[in-house]
């Protein structure tokens, strides 16, 4: 029998942390040996230009043999992880369209059962009574027949994309707080924010919302799993510690829904801290929760 998701290890995706490491590790080398502070400034010219060496390039090209190589095992591992989680997906999908259908199919069913009930309760009724009681009749099957819930397919599809959009933003959380410059190396920025929580995972970060000349816009980071997310989470506020980042602030990728919800914990939690000085509040599991500071 073939392996199935619930079969896989954290620790078989897990194993691209390491490598993305140690890729951004040699990126970076490179970038310096070019006096590049981007992606973009890297280019042919670079390369060519006085003052770079070929033994400079051979390091280079050899360091990074020597990366790919290493892990070539782990790519390989992580290439039959991802192959099973596609063959289970596609059979998900596959069991979701059916139970669409049979959910589908039930609704006609019942709604084809109402109507031939209704039709020869109205049968008997216009046999045995007056015009006045069947009006009646017709009033109270307009209302039998209202009441059904009709779940259409586009409401099953709606659930569906709301479960899967849930599953996403799992994977990511928003940095809050971190400086912005019009020229800047995010990722990097990114990396040395990890690194004061001793992490070091694969990641795309991209700043969310208008640029101001104000303001910092938060950074949205999407990590490969909810795992690495939950573990940052749980690190973050180590960052209160550190000289560079203690005003920096690591939170959820939270739903619209969320985001109300929580503004409205955080107004009451301060709401409370007026009027209670001596108490520290904090918000845990979406509830209040309060201490003594002494």
């Amino acid at each position: 029998m073939e392996d199935s998701v619930s079969d896989i290890s954290v620790g078989d995706l897990d194993i691209l942390d390491g490598v993305g490491a140690d890729m951004n590790s040699w990126i970076g080398n490179f970038r310096t040996a070019l006096k590049c502070k981007s992606h973009q400034e890297v280019t042919m010219e670079k390369l060519t230009k006085p003052g770079i060496t070929k033994d400079m390039l051979a390091k280079i090209l050899f360091e990074g043999y020597q990366t790919v190589y290493s892990h070539r095992d782990k790519f390989e591992s992580s290439r039959v992880a991802m192959e099973k989680i596609k063959s289970e997906l596609i059979v998900a999908q596959r069991s979701v369209v059916k139970l669409q259908q049979q959910l589908l199919d039930s609704q006609e069913k019942l709604l084809e059962t109402q109507a031939g009930q209704l039709e020869e309760m109205s049968s008997v009724v216009d046999t045995a009574v007056d015009k006045g009681i069947r009006s009646y009749s017709q009033v109270v099957s307009r209302t039998i027949k209202d009441s059904v819930p009709v779940l259409s397919e586009q409401t099953l599809k709606k659930v569906v994309q709301e479960a899967v959009t849930d599953e996403d933003r799992s994977r990511n959380v928003v940095v809050f707080g971190l400086s912005e410059e019009a020229s800047e190396d995010l990722d990097s920025k990114i990396s040395k924010l990890f690194e004061d929580v001793e992490e070091k995972p694969s990641f795309e970060a991209v700043r969310i919302g208008e640029q101001t000349n104000d303001t910092n816009r938060p950074v949205k980071v999407c990590l490969c799993n909810s795992e690495t997310v939950h573990r940052i989470l749980l690190k973050a506020k180590n960052l209160r510690k550190s000289s560079v980042h203690r005003k920096v602030y690591v939170q959820p990728d939270r739903s619209p829904e969320e985001r109300a919800k929580h503004r409205e914990l955080v107004a009451e939690m301060r709401r409370r801290a007026s009027e209670n000085p001596d108490n520290y509040y904090f918000i845990l599991s979406g509830e209040i929760f309060h201490r003594d500071k002494a």
